[in-house]
């Protein structure tokens, strides 16, 4: 498989698993069962409640806003840069309009964020204001795997990271994924899971417990529902890896992480990352030729092919 119907299937994947995700997004599985009795495959089958009226049918949320601007700010310098990734992020932060976890936006307002992201956040959660190891940071682990090289992308994951989330295991979840990613990208086939393993021991050994319940476990006993832990940042990882030992396509990928419901469309892209990277792009449901910005997602797929390519494994 082309390198660029691998970097595409990994951008239109995140998009479109944010974008149908958000159709059950913060339901339970029951209440998902009584909306979507057939399942949700189509756009337009997203019912328009209050809180999913806030998007068109098509539309991507702030996950995915997020994640292409990190891929923006990476492709404009040229490298990575982790001052102008927080400049970027604060640019979107900032704004009323911008829908973000709260987390987000008090450490990007912190002094001299912009100057010293990571020890500026490291004081913001050393404050005690945090104590949960939430989710906002963990698809980054994505960004890393399809634009760093194998050399670089353990420290750059751990330092996109932590310029928001001071907290082990959003470290490891992250470098979990960007393994991950990278191993699909380069050799075409994930990675021993003794390397998984050996991240989650030297990083946060907390994390090791909910690696290997995904790779032994029913979908339905990660509790990816369950309202008191629906943001973990493990449950982002264990919902992006469970497809990839479990499911046999695309399809089956979304439809299982989709039907889990709590942080739906966040789990939904981190999933739909993986499977694009692993079956590329032609292999996206077909619901994917729908999403409302797509010649845009077209463009940034090329470009960025052409980096990772001249960056190299």
């Amino acid at each position: 498989m082309k390198h660029q119907e691998k970097i595409k299937g990994a951008i239109f994947g995140f998009a479109l698993g944010d974008a149908l995700g958000v159709g059950t997004e913060f339901m339970t599985r029951n209440e998902i069962r009584n909306y979507y009795p057939h399942g949700l495959h189509r756009f337009e089958d997203i019912i328009r409640d209050a809180h999913r009226s806030q998007w068109l049918p098509g539309e991507w949320t702030n996950d995915t806003e997020i994640v292409t601007r990190f891929l923006e700010t990476i492709l404009s310098c040229g490298e990575f840069d982790i001052h102008a990734i927080a400049r970027s992020l604060k640019q979107l932060a900032i704004r009323e309009s911008f829908e973000c976890a709260p987390l987000l936006r008090m450490v990007c307002k912190s002094p001299d964020w912009e100057k010293h992201p990571i020890a500026a956040a490291h004081k913001v959660w050393q404050s005690g204001q945090f104590v949960e190891a939430t989710n906002e940071a963990t698809q980054r682990g994505i960004v890393t795997g399809i634009t760093s090289r194998y050399s670089d992308l353990m420290e750059h994951t751990r330092r996109i990271t932590l310029i928001t989330n001071d907290d082990n295991r959003c470290v490891s979840t992250g470098m979990v994924l960007a393994r991950t990613a990278h191993s699909l990208l380069w050799d075409e086939m994930l990675p021993d899971f003794e390397d998984l393993v050996d991240i989650c021991e030297h990083i946060d050994p907390r994390t090791l417990q909910w690696l290997e319940k995904t790779r032994d476990c029913g979908i339905e006993e990660l509790e990816l529902d369950d309202e008191d832990t629906l943001a973990y940042t493990r449950k982002a990882m264990c919902a992006g890896l469970w497809p990839l030992w479990h499911s046999a396509s695309p399809e089956d990928t979304f439809d299982m992480i989709i039907s889990q419901g709590g942080d739906a469309d966040s789990n939904a892209a981190i999933a739909g990352a993986l499977a694009g990277l692993r079956y590329g792009y032609d292999a996206l449901p077909a619901e994917k030729e729908k999403l409302l910005k797509f010649d845009y997602l077209n463009d940034l797929s090329e470009r960025v092919a052409e980096y990772s390519e001249k960056q190299g494994r």
